[in-house]
């Protein structure tokens, strides 16, 4: 059985410099068969706007390095 606080630290909450802002990020990756293409959103519901990302590319890593460039970006611009 999973404990209340183990379900949050499970949860995707970051820690984010002095201010402990907690940031809620939402991943989706598919791939597109027609298109030949691994497709992705991003969403980050943290403050009162929300803000989205999206991108596409014929590579999984390549999509997962975007992925993971713009989650940077985007805790960096908090």
């Amino acid at each position: 059985m999973i404990s209340p606080k183990q379900r949050e630290q499970k949860s995707m909450l970051f820690l984010i410099g002095l201010n402990w802002k907690k940031t809620s990020m939402n991943i989706k990756l598919w791939y597109c068969k027609c298109l030949k293409q691994w497709r992705w959103t991003l969403t980050d519901d943290s403050e009162s706007t929300i803000k989205q990302e999206s991108g596409q590319q014929p590579d999984l890593r390549t999509a997962m390095n975007d992925v993971a460039n713009t989650v940077e970006y985007m805790l960096k611009s908090n």
